[in-house]
């Protein structure tokens, strides 16, 4: 099936050459070989989810010609789901949306529940998948349709004049279809709700159902958990299927996935792949997969909740990147929260206060025409963070920053609860606001405070609080305070008053970019050997590849046990347990209260030895050694300049 981005750009180039893929062109047939698709290669969606504005679920990726499109169900009340949106993009990143591609006014037999859209081009036509009536039983006339058109912004009109499969077969409610096409051309349709999954032989006319060798029409393929939301799609010749578990409106929606040496399994479960972050985003679920082809990225499709919807049909499109292990099996997705702004909007930011926001030129800026400010917040709900933003102070009475930790936003210049960060044209304030009220908590000198971009990063851990600004191995401000554990993040601004401000007009007072907020875990990664992680097995320190489980290779970044302004790495799957060197080697163990344990738990982070912009770690007790990886294993050794990737690394 034609789910991938066929042209690429020179970042995606130079990425498929490292990695040892040579891009392969696309087929004369594919409308993807028409012109070059310029795709960036980022960690998600880097100007924001949601992708778009509106409600939108069940998202399906394909591109076609020059265009990356998303077809979604319009995610509305049951009996409103009469047509499909669908968006499309240059570059993944600003997106056009094209109105009622698919409508039941052009499907006799559509009534209602239009869902879960399928697209897929062959011999010059887009064929469009869709499920409708949502039928409860084989009285009942619905099911799954096809609808063709000759552009992908259609109007997509029904091929058959009927549903094409509209009976239960199998105990699989005939919704929730995905179609995929191998490299042999045999096409398949995979689908099903109510717990059973059934896969089904297209012929090549794309609107009728072949047969297996056996003369069976419908095969089941039921994984394990399964619910519905069937998506399949193929590397490195492994047949990936991917399907949602748990209820579409709670907060156990997520998606695994199974592999397999055949489209038509079997399909044994893996691992849940995609689920709820309580401080990012609920009902994550009913995926697609897309692959820039000639490089190993690949991009996952999903929907999700935000924090504070409670509404079922309040779901929103989001995308976020996969990675594979050497073994082929898929590391966990996190769901990234990101915007550098580049979309000219801000989709999903709630404003409060008197300030205007504008995001435009790839930025997010405020103004204000009096002596007041503003709060625009992320619907995040963090308690220990890593928060990072360029800030630039834009006129000298402003005071503005990054928000973390926020409660009852409301309206007015001060009016929330929760801690703040301002660059001023004095310096850098950490404080916290109660309503109306601030109290300063810690304060730092700051060279070119107004006018200049500096990059601010909050790491708040517990009660221990740190503000860096450019250089973000040593903390401007560190300091510790127990008024507010967890809450929204985001961006504020004030202004304070002067006499001329009754006749002054509105002016920009700060703009924000670059934003990026998450946890304090990590995964760190050899710079000098790829897909090889800093893990623990049998409490020795290693890099390894392929790590089973997961957890093994994840660390809370901690203020250091001795030190609080240098770091410690907690296990997270041992809660209570460290990383620490002993004469040399590297362990984990349950932490003690003696000074020698908290020392040699304690680590510096210095820019990586190899590569400046990746990191490295110090010893706290053994000053110049550092964390190095040799035969697999982790020691603290010093390190020569040979020996410097095997020292450095990037964080996950």
């Amino acid at each position: 099936m034609v789910r991938a981005i066929r042209k690429f750009s020179p970042v995606a180039l130079a990425a498929a050459l490292l990695a040892g893929v040579s891009p392969s062109p696309a087929g004369a047939d594919d409308p993807a070989a028409a012109r070059a698709v310029d795709v960036p290669v980022q960690s998600t969606a880097e100007a924001g989810n949601p992708l778009v504005e509106g409600w939108y679920a069940d998202p399906d990726a394909v591109v076609y010609d020059d265009r990356f499109w998303i077809f979604p169900t319009t995610s509305r009340s049951y009996s409103e789901q009469t047509f499909m949106d669908a968006f499309s993009s240059t570059d993944m990143v600003t997106w056009t949306k094209h109105s009622k591609v698919l409508d039941i006014a052009d499907v006799s037999w559509a009534k209602y529940a239009l869902w879960a859209p399928a697209p897929v081009f062959r011999d010059g036509k887009y064929y469009l998948y869709f499920a409708a009536n949502d039928i409860q039983s084989n009285s009942e006339h619905g099911g799954i349709g096809v609808a063709v058109a000759d552009r992908p912004e259609g109007p997509y009109k029904d091929a058959v004049g009927g549903p094409l499969v509209s009976r239960f077969h199998n105990g699989a409610q005939p919704i929730d279809q995905d179609v995929f096409i191998d490299d042999d051309g045999q096409a398949y349709m995979y689908y099903g709700g109510w717990g059973h999954a059934n896969v089904v032989k297209l012929n090549a006319d794309m609107t009728s159902l072949g047969t297996f060798a056996d003369g069976s029409t419908y095969k089941e393929i039921t994984p394990e958990n399964y619910t519905e939301g069937s998506f399949m799609f193929k590397r490195g010749g492994k047949y990936y299927m991917m399907w949602s578990e748990g209820g579409w409106t709670g907060p156990d929606y997520s998606v695994s996935y199974a592999m397999s040496d055949s489209p038509t399994g079997p399909f044994e479960k893996i691992d849940r792949v995609l689920g709820q972050d309580p401080a990012v985003a609920r009902g994550s679920g009913h995926n697609s997969v897309v692959n820039v082809p000639g490089t190993d990225i690949w991009y996952i499709v999903y929907h999700r909740r935000p924090l504070r919807e409670t509404d079922g049909n309040h779901r929103a499109l989001a995308y976020d990147r996969i990675h594979f292990n050497e073994d082929g099996t898929i590391r966990p997705v996190t769901m990234k929260v990101k915007d550098n702004f580049e979309d000219g909007n801000a989709v999903g930011w709630r404003t409060y206060g008197d300030a205007a926001w504008s995001a435009k030129n790839g930025s997010w800026s405020a103004t204000t025409t009096s002596p007041s400010g503003g709060l625009a917040l992320q619907d995040t709900d963090f308690s220990d963070l890593v928060y990072e933003a360029d800030v630039t102070l834009r006129h000298g009475r402003s005071e503005s920053g990054l928000a973390f930790r926020v409660t009852q936003p409301g309206t007015g210049t001060e009016g929330f609860h929760g801690y703040y960060a301002d660059l001023t044209a004095k310096g850098l304030v950490l404080g916290k606001a109660t309503g109306d009220e601030r109290t300063p908590l810690a304060t730092a000198r700051l060279a070119a405070a107004v006018g200049t971009t500096h990059r601010v990063r909050i790491e708040a851990v517990g009660s221990s609080l740190k503000v860096y600004v450019d250089d973000m191995t040593r903390p401007k401000i560190s300091t510790t305070d127990t008024a507010f554990a967890s809450g929204s993040n985001g961006v504020h601004t004030t202004r304070t008053p002067s006499k001329a401000d009754a006749a002054a007009p509105g002016k920009p007072l700060v703009r924000f970019d670059n934003v990026s907020i998450r946890s304090n875990v990590f995964g760190f990664e050899a710079a000098g050997t790829p897909n090889r992680f800093i893990r623990h097995a049998w409490s020795r320190g290693r890099v390894d590849p392929d790590v089973t489980p997961y957890a093994d290779m994840q660390w809370k970044v901690v203020p250091g046990l001795a030190d609080p302004s240098a770091v410690s790495l907690e296990s997270v799957n041992f809660p209570g347990a460290f990383l620490r060197q002993r004469d040399g080697e590297v362990w984990i163990d349950t932490r003690t209260d003696d000074a020698g344990f908290r020392s040699d738990a304690t680590w510096r982070r210095v820019p990586g030895l190899s590569d400046g912009s990746l990191t490295s770690f110090e010893s706290y007790s053994s000053p110049g050694r550092y964390l190095r990886h040799r035969d697999a294993l982790l020691y603290v050794e010093g390190v020569s300049a040979a020996d410097r990737p095997d020292a450095t690394f990037r964080a996950w």
